[in-house]
């Protein structure tokens, strides 16, 4: 899921309040690691519809030039468990598919299909091959950069390279240095190769077969390979391979100004501001200005290819300073926005917890903990923290974790690293900048117990504005959180949690403790895992089998992803956790089984409550595209489990 979908998923969740909120975000993202193990089951409705012909009135030309690279990740998360990963046609559930999926490796297979043609059978899908339309889930620019990546795979640098040089020998004087038809010996009414409102409709068949036919001496005594290899270099004039330079100057234009919010702050005239341009979060390029005297800045001639995402910035004091994430749409030239800087502070009575979310799971001998904070400055100033004995940076945020945690890990940082330990408290050392929510701290850590009963507390050092609760159910379990109240028991994926909150809405806790009764012991079996083992169902921590790499929460754009990734990746490490102990319940080839029978019945699940109106367009695209690339990742361990089993 992009960070930006998070995001407005997350204001619309929010909107609903504080536990309708959680439940809904959890649930969310347990959907988030639902795969489409059978990438082209569709609702039924769908299933019933033929797909359309070939039209090429229903194919729109891209407003610019798609970008192979752009596109990587959707192919990748969407195309590849069918038609593979390097596009040999052999993903994990082509051979599940009443015929084997287009082969966008094989150049032979591409040879007489049009851009065009690719883009309407992705849009509109091909029912009869189980090939869903995939204009559900993305937009006409995500399928045109998705399509650009899938033809990229039949070729390569050095043959389209090796092609730019014949082509340059022989082509440009009338075609052009890209294809324009303007080369200083040029012919009127020159076929324009670039144009993309023409060249999407022509397969490199047609300009062989116009090639052959306007001028066959050209080229006679090259091999069909140098041939193949000119037309694909001309082909490049209208998309962008992967491995070119995803940045081109364009006709766009981001203004706008530094604003100082500390009363009496610093100027912010001659601050160097400097502009990032990304992709798939690579920075593909940047720029820098100076800021005026009225703290404006300008940035002109950038590309405004959808995709494409900005962020401009200002460093004062060390301390880098960010406007939101900007994208350019497809009828749009000219963005503004702001970036605000502060001065600093080492007082940091301004900190405050504005969301706490815990997760809690019993695993045999040893209860799991996530935390993710959500912390805030409610100063005008940036708390740059305090030297502290025993800690050479100055520190920030400090955190006191329950007595006799283990294994302390933390997401966008390492313990003796960003994050320092001094006595029995845990701190940051990145400032923090004024604003609600403007840091992310997550932090797991296991808590080891003899028995079947565990008590452990936490102490906040901060005020705290809201604190959630699940506890992962068992059959004996007992809970009991002073000051906290059960507010409903939520069955999510086919595990069950307990949902706590404080008992008085209109009051902030400075301590949690936990009581935790009828724990597995060392040794004991997880009836879940049993239980759900016999029904043919895998378990919720099935998906721990993949990991889920999580991004750093430097940039603006990220912070409500950050927020809900955080939460899958503090699921994934308890299921990590438990498949290190529940081993012995299953060999890893019938692990990796269960798992794929359970995804199939999830995905089941997804598509019903889509077409039933119960989940909506955006969750259900972003659900499946999130998967994706987690189910390949299982499906492909799969069959290399068989195979190994196989040759013993």
């Amino acid at each position: 899921m992009t960070s930006k979908s998070y995001w407005y998923i997350l204001r619309w969740l929010r909107q609903r309040g504080a536990k309708r909120f959680i439940i809904a975000l959890f649930f969310l993202l347990l959907l988030c690691t639902i795969g489409d193990f059978t990438p082209h089951a569709t609702p039924i409705a769908l299933a019933q519809q033929p797909s359309p012909e070939y039209n090429p009135n229903d194919v729109p030309a891209p407003t610019s030039p798609p970008l192979a690279l752009v596109g990587q990740s959707s192919y990748q998360q969407n195309c590849a468990p069918c038609h593979g990963a390097q596009g040999m046609g052999d993903g994990p559930t082509a051979a599940q598919l009443p015929g084997p999926p287009t082969a966008f490796a094989d150049s032979e297979a591409i040879w007489a299909l049009s851009p065009a043609q690719l883009f309407h059978t992705t849009k509109f899908g091909r029912i009869e091959k189980l090939m869903p339309p995939w204009s559900n889930r993305l937009n006409d620019e995500q399928i045109w950069q998705t399509v650009a990546y899938a033809w990229s795979l039949h070729t390569t640098q050095k043959d389209v390279e090796a092609g730019a040089e014949l082509y340059n020998q022989s082509c440009a004087n009338c075609h052009g240095a890209r294809g324009a038809g303007d080369g200083p010996d040029a012919p009127a009414d020159l076929t324009d190769f670039s144009a993309l409102d023409a060249a999407i409709f022509s397969s490199q068949a047609d300009w062989q077969a116009g090639w052959q036919a306007a001028h066959p001496e050209l080229g006679a005594d090259w091999s069909e390979a140098q041939q193949h290899n000119v037309l694909e270099y001309m082909r490049t004039f209208s998309y962008t391979p992967p491995w070119e330079a995803a940045y081109h100057a364009g006709a766009g234009a981001i203004t706008g100004k530094v604003t100082q919010g500390t009363p009496g702050g610093m100027d912010p005239a001659g601050l160097t501001a400097t502009l990032e341009a990304y992709v798939n979060f690579s920075l593909v390029s940047s720029f820098t200005t100076t800021v005026d005297a009225e703290g404006g800045f300008a940035f002109s001639e950038l590309d405004t290819t959808p995709g494409i995402a900005y962020l401009v910035s200002a460093t004062v004091d060390q301390i880098r300073y960010s406007s939101p994430v900007l994208n350019f749409s497809a009828d749009q030239q000219a963005l503004e926005t702001t970036v605000a800087i502060y001065g600093t502070t080492e007082d940091g009575s301004g900190l405050r917890v504005n969301r706490l979310h815990w997760i809690i799971d019993s695993q045999p001998g040893t209860v799991i903990v996530g935390e993710i904070f959500s912390f805030g400055n409610q100063s005008d100033r940036t708390f740059i923290g305090k030297q502290i004995e025993g800690v050479d940076a100055p520190v920030t945020i400090g955190l006191q974790l329950p007595t006799g945690a283990k294994e302390i890990t933390f997401e966008n940082g390492a313990l003796g690293g960003r994050f320092q330990q001094a006595g029995d408290l845990i701190y940051d050392t990145t400032p923090v900048v004024p604003g609600e929510e403007t840091r992310q701290i997550i932090v797991r850590y296991l808590l080891p117990h003899d028995g079947t009963s565990l008590d452990f507390n936490q102490d906040f050092l901060y005020p705290v504005d809201q604190v959630t609760i699940l506890v992962a159910e068992l059959p004996n379990l007992q809970v009991n959180i002073p000051g906290f109240a059960l507010a409903s028991n939520e069955s999510l994926q086919g595990q069950s949690y307990q949902l706590w909150q404080p008992e008085a809405t209109n009051s902030t806790p400075n301590q949690v403790a936990v009581k935790l009764g009828g724990l597995l012991q060392l040794g004991d079996i997880d009836p879940r895992t049993v239980q759900q083992s016999s029904s043919g169902d895998a378990p919720a921590a099935a998906v721990g089998a993949t990991t889920v790499p999580l991004l750093e929460s430097w940039a603006a754009w990220l912070v409500g992803a950050v927020m809900s990734v955080a939460l899958l990746g503090v699921l994934l490490w308890s299921y990590q956790q438990q498949g290190k102990q529940d081993d012995t319940s299953r060999s890893p080839l019938q692990d990796l089984q269960v798992q794929k029978q359970r995804l199939i019945q999830q995905i089941a699940e997804l598509d019903d409550r889509h077409a039933n109106q119960t989940l909506n367009d955006a969750q259900w695209q972003q659900a499946r595209a999130q998967a994706k690339a987690q189910l390949l990742t299982v499906a492909t361990r799969l069959v290399e489990a068989e195979q190994s089993a196989g040759a013993h």
